[in-house]
């Protein structure tokens, strides 16, 4: 390529690259226009992410069981009792102290029970439900993807959840999550189905998955033979008397431990495999119909469990590592980023310029698809940029190898083009060895491990960025680099020992 060519390509190739690092790290401000008529806000791509809990914070709230309180609850009321000395000892004596939390002592709650000694223990009953469901709704909450969430039984027979603040419905989560009642269809009277001794509702529903059109988000049910009989036999006594305004038929309700998730307004009779229920409506979203139809699919699958729980309110919980943790992170990455740009002018000459080009690149690809291949899928961790490092420390690494490869090939007195072609050459093996082993065991990781997929992902992302940059991108932009150069020997820093003698 001739030294005008390279020039231009570079200039062009240089104004791209700035351009997507402003579009990426430039911090938000108002924009001097408005934006469709309106004023509107620059946002940099990083501000898209969705941070797990440690980094970003989150929501938190308490599950009770019935019979079981929190101490603050047990502290209101007795404080409300005060005054009246019976109503006190009345209350008072209807609790037993556990730990943190306060155990119903009426026989018709079923939680404790008198061990013969004056005090209580913890029924067997309910241990048993209190397990099982505690399981269920873990599991729920691991259905919902979240790359960190914690689900933690406190006190024995209470349950604190937590999940990132970049679930929008998190209160919708938590309430609908807390259902460990039996699953039902109600048409607005009475109950049309229920399970029963030899009824199961998993014989009539194959499954539940949220869906995304153009025209909403949906939940999507899929019906076994049985259940499109019985989904027909209900719409058809519910369309025919849909016409009738004053009357609380024409609508299907799915119901778990008898509260309403989704409802169906039934103007036609439904006969398929498959029914979606949902709308247009934008407060309906995606991850609410996810909450749904995990719901739907937990109650089907495990029954009625024996045990209902409370929600208390949700709460706000700040990052791990302080309210300031983003800021800091940045800066911090910000300052590692500085120096893999300045270094390699230091130890690699011009050399340097190809390498700056490459770091600036890897952050430019891995970046963005963080934010937009991922997007919704991957929450930015302590992993992810951790990830991040090692992905840019091992394109530092081998751009430093082919360095040294050249300068080695230089030194046994080839010319400086075909040192830089000897020094690939003898490189290129390592570095394809290397990267093959590395993508081999994040894709292991993606296949094997349990709860590391998004990492496994993430870890894919960087190493696949790294090795184009070092395999093709940074010799392509070196190769320019070298071309536009006045001097080849001062572009690597070379300098031939016969040279000096003379």
């Amino acid at each position: 390529m001739g030294k005008k060519k390279s020039v231009v390509l570079l200039t062009l190739i240089t104004i791209v690259i700035v351009a997507l690092c402003a579009m990426i790290a430039v911090p938000s401000f108002d924009l001097p226009f408005p934006v469709n008529g309106a004023e509107s806000t620059w946002h940099p791509v990083v501000d898209t992410y969705d941070f797990d809990e440690d980094l970003g914070g989150g929501y938190y709230t308490y599950y009770y069981p019935e019979g079981v309180i929190s101490e603050a609850e047990y502290k209101t009321e007795c404080e409300s009792r005060e005054g009246d000395a019976d109503r006190l000892e009345e209350y008072t004596s209807s609790y037993t102290a556990h730990g943190g939390i306060y155990l119903s002592t009426d026989p018709d709650d079923g939680v404790v029970e008198e061990d013969g000694n004056g005090g209580y223990t913890v029924t067997e009953s309910f241990r048993t439900s209190f397990e099982a469901a505690a399981k269920e709704i873990a599991d729920r909450y691991a259905k919902k993807g979240y790359s960190s969430y914690r689900v933690s039984v406190v006190d024995d027979y209470a349950i604190r959840v937590s999940v990132p603040e970049y679930d929008t419905s998190a209160g919708t989560t938590f309430q609908y999550f807390s259902y460990t009642g039996g699953f039902t269809l109600n048409d607005g009277t009475s109950d049309v189905f229920e399970e029963g001794r030899n009824v199961s509702a998993s014989d009539y529903f194959r499954d539940f998955t949220p869906e995304s059109t153009r025209d909403g988000v949906y939940v999507r049910i899929r019906l076994t033979d049985e259940g499109r009989t019985l989904i027909r036999d209900i719409t058809t006594t519910l369309s025919s008397s849909s016409d009738d305004s004053s009357s609380s038929s024409g609508t299907l309700y799915f119901r778990v431990g008898g509260e309403d998730i989704i409802s169906l307004s039934v103007t036609s009779v439904i006969d398929g495999d498959e029914m979606y229920i949902g709308g247009g409506d934008s407060s309906y979203t995606y991850e609410t119909a996810q909450t749904v139809a995990i719901l739907l699919e937990s109650a089907v699958q495990a029954g009625d469990m024996g045990i209902s729980f409370t929600a208390d309110d949700a709460r706000i919980a700040p990052p791990a590592y302080g309210e300031n943790t983003r800021t800091l992170l940045y800066i911090a990455l910000a300052i590692v980023l500085l120096a893999a740009l300045v270094l390699p002018f230091v130890f690699f000459r011009g050399f340097g310029g190809a390498c700056l080009y490459s770091t600036l690149s890897y952050f430019i690809i891995t970046t963005l698809c963080f934010a937009f291949i991922t997007s919704g899928v991957l929450e930015f961790t302590l992993g992810s940029v951790l990830i991040f490092l090692f992905g840019l420390l091992v394109t530092l690494f081998f751009n430093g190898s082919v360095y040294r490869a050249i300068k080695a090939e230089f030194m046994t007195g080839k010319t400086v083009d075909s040192s830089v072609k000897g020094g690939y050459k003898k490189s290129l093996a390592g570095t394809l060895d290397t990267y093959a082993v590395l993508i081999l065991a994040a894709l292991a990781l993606l296949i094997g491990a349990a709860g590391l997929h998004a990492l496994a992902i993430q870890a894919l992302i960087c190493l696949v960025t790294g090795a184009f940059c070092n395999l093709l991108w940074t010799r392509f932009i070196s190769c320019m680099l070298l071309s536009a150069s006045k001097d080849k020997y001062k572009y690597f820093g070379f300098v031939r020992e016969d040279d000096d003698d003379e």
